[in-house]
């Protein structure tokens, strides 16, 4: 009687841990393997470019945990695939109007750097200017000195009267240099304040249009740019590849069967933080993954693997 008790005993455990294997099986599948599935024409990134962004996001997992968690294999259980919406669509519209808004500051800054420019050298030549006109009085103020006195002696002796006329002629050419000079100091301040206005006409447009875009874009990024069900991790809009290898962080980290922390500088968090072409962990994320997929030399994960090896899972 004892081998019919045997085998009752041996089915039971085996369901009960086939029961176990199957309501655990997206707990830290470890090593999971992955494949991309479908990439939407809609999206500018070809498959090795997107195998490369997936590399960069395993590795932040790998690096700070020191484990092996992902593979990439062309049967991989986990397909990560690039489905194009409205969201994709909204992200290359933003992208268009951040290049805009980068194009129109780039424009001023250029006018800035050539109102500063142009307000050193205007500085520097009314400067030199202004010593000029002083030694031209100064110059024509001895002349009509020397004139007026050589008048109230009667009129000079012709080589003098030949000096004065010289001199004459010498002040005169100093007097229309200085009229040109003026003149021309005149244009570069008309240039200037041109320029200045069109420099503030600039700003108010940007200004403007800064305004316009943080209406449009500038709200709380909620992980809405992907996805994780049941194996599947869909990518639906990304603005960089910072944002992609985020994105794909933060998928992976669901894959593993770590949900949301509450600590907002973490990857795991449920907003999307700042983003980086090479994220971190943060303790949060560590040590929630430390809760779900314990230690390298946790039963539970040996068991899993030897399953999972088995039955080829």
């Amino acid at each position: 009687m004892r081998f019919p008790y045997l085998v009752a005993l041996c089915i039971t455990l085996a369901g009960a841990a086939t029961f176990w294997f199957e309501n655990t099986k997206y707990q830290c599948p470890i090593p999971l393997s992955y494949h991309i599935g479908t990439i939407d024409e809609g999206f500018a990134i070809s498959k090795e470019d997107a195998l490369a962004s997936i590399a960069v996001a395993e590795a932040a997992w790998e690096a700070q945990t020191g484990r092996e968690l992902f593979q990439s294999e062309e049967e991989g259980s986990l397909t990560i695939n690039f489905s194009f919406d409205d969201r994709q669509a909204e992200a290359d519209s933003e992208r268009t109007e951040r290049t805009k808004l980068d194009e129109t500051k780039a424009q001023t800054e250029t006018l800035r750097v050539e109102i500063e420019k142009l307000d050193t050298e205007y500085e520097s030549r009314s400067s030199s200017y202004g010593s000029a006109v002083a030694s031209y009085e100064s110059e024509l103020e001895t002349y009509n000195q020397k004139v007026q006195r050589y008048n109230d002696q009667g009129g000079a002796p012709q080589d003098i009267y030949a000096e004065l006329e010289e001199e004459k002629r010498a002040l005169d050419r100093e007097a229309e240099s200085l009229k040109k000079t003026a003149a021309e100091l005149n244009t570069l301040a008309d240039k200037i304040n041109e320029l200045g206005q069109r420099s503030n006409e600039l700003v108010d447009a940007y200004n403007k249009e800064v305004e316009t875009y943080n209406e449009e874009y500038g709200f709380s990024k909620e992980f809405t740019q992907g996805d994780y069900q049941d194996g599947v991790i869909t990518i639906y809009k990304f603005s960089n590849q910072g944002e992609l290898v985020t994105v794909l962080a933060h998928e992976l980290g669901h894959a593993l069967g770590i949900d949301h922390v509450e600590d907002k500088a973490s990857l795991m968090y449920y907003l999307l933080g700042d983003t980086s072409s090479s994220p971190t962990l943060s303790q949060a994320d560590i040590g929630a993954f430390t809760t779900l997929c314990g230690t390298k030399d946790s039963w539970v994960l040996k068991t899993r693997g030897f399953i999972r090896s088995v039955f080829g899972q």
